[in-house]
């Protein structure tokens, strides 16, 4: 046994003296003690590569028919967040010239959605093509992926940091309202009929605008998404498709993190106004009194709307000597 342990032990040094060869040795600390953050079988070959490559997160978004006024709170709040590590990819569709030179010009990678799925009009149903062949394409390059409606959405803080630690996770968050709310009721009924909705009717919403996973989760689950809404030709809300398979088949249960207005990630659309408080510096708190990461639905809360359009929706934040966002322009696709 000691000899196995001296073995080791001298590994560890060759390694520990290889690394003090590299530049930056901080990168050696996250590939060894957040493993989480990096690609796993990435140790050796990076040492012929000259350099340590820890893995991004990403964050991905559908913008089809949106004028560039209407996204300005989302851009605006990430970069007010000052997101590090971490790509944001936009597929477009039906949108100006002027908004993709403004997204490209703030370190977006922008991919134009291909005529190829024109017959496929809705966005929340395109998206999980988009983002089920951007991530087979991308395997190895990310470790969390936070896909978010990005019309209604903005940023408070990196949402990252409060996932930081799984290996494995799919996130999702609910509603503050049953799948007998209206519109889910008859997106769900349309989708199996009125007899399956009934068993679930009491289920809380779970929300398709925010989802976060690790890579492999989320491809699995965007895989899933992608089949079963080709299979059900469902013409609504990929919303009431999503609530039936997770309460009714119980995907993804392995992986499954559920959390609500108590959590990182807000939806608030069906929240009472009185629910909702905010810190004397304006930011939005989450039903723990802590500042939410991501407040989803805002538009729908007049007073929070005006807030936020204020803040974020008229100019850029004035942010001195900070990296915005670290990008690799390595994407043969984007435009």
């Amino acid at each position: 046994m000691k000899k196995i342990h001296c073995i080791n032990i001298n590994f560890f040094f060759i390694i520990i003296y290889l690394v003090k060869c590299q530049s930056n040795i901080s990168q050696f600390k996250i590939k060894v003690f957040n493993k989480t953050n990096v690609i796993e079988n990435d140790l050796f070959s990076s040492f012929n590569n000259d350099k340590f490559i820890a893995k991004k997160n990403v964050i991905l978004g559908i913008i089809q028919n949106y004028p560039i006024i209407k996204v300005l709170p989302f851009f605006n709040s990430i970069i007010y967040c000052n997101f590090t590590n971490c790509d944001i990819v936009m597929f477009v569709r039906n949108v100006s010239p002027n908004l993709i030179n403004y997204l490209k010009s703030i370190g977006v990678i922008v991919y134009q959605i291909s005529n190829t799925y024109n017959n496929i009009r809705r966005p929340n149903h395109i998206r999980w093509k988009m983002f089920k062949n951007f991530l087979e394409e991308n395997k190895n390059r990310y470790n969390l992926v936070f896909s978010v409606d990005v019309r209604d959405s903005f940023f408070q803080k990196d949402v990252f940091i409060n996932y930081s630690n799984y290996s494995s996770i799919l996130g999702i968050t609910l509603e503050d309202g049953t799948l007998n709310e209206k519109t889910n009721k008859n997106n769900i009924i349309k989708l199996v009929g009125i007899e399956k909705h009934n068993k679930i009717k009491n289920e809380r919403i779970i929300c398709m605008g925010t989802v976060l996973g690790t890579s492999r989760e989320f491809l699995e689950f965007a895989n899933i998404m992608w089949e079963k809404l080709k299979l059900y030709n469902y013409p609504n809300s990929d919303q009431g498709l999503a609530n039936f398979l997770f309460y009714h088949d119980k995907i993804m249960n392995n992986s499954l993190v559920i959390n609500d207005n108590n959590g990182p990630i807000m939806t608030i659309g069906l929240s009472k106004v009185e629910n909702i408080f905010l810190d004397y510096k304006g930011n939005i708190l989450n039903y723990n009194g802590e500042i939410a990461s991501v407040i989803h639905q805002y538009d729908r809360k007049t007073e929070i709307k005006m807030k936020i359009i204020n803040k974020f929706g008229k100019q850029f934040p004035k942010i001195k000597n900070k990296v915005i966002i670290h990008l690799r322009n390595i994407y043969d696709k984007r435009i």
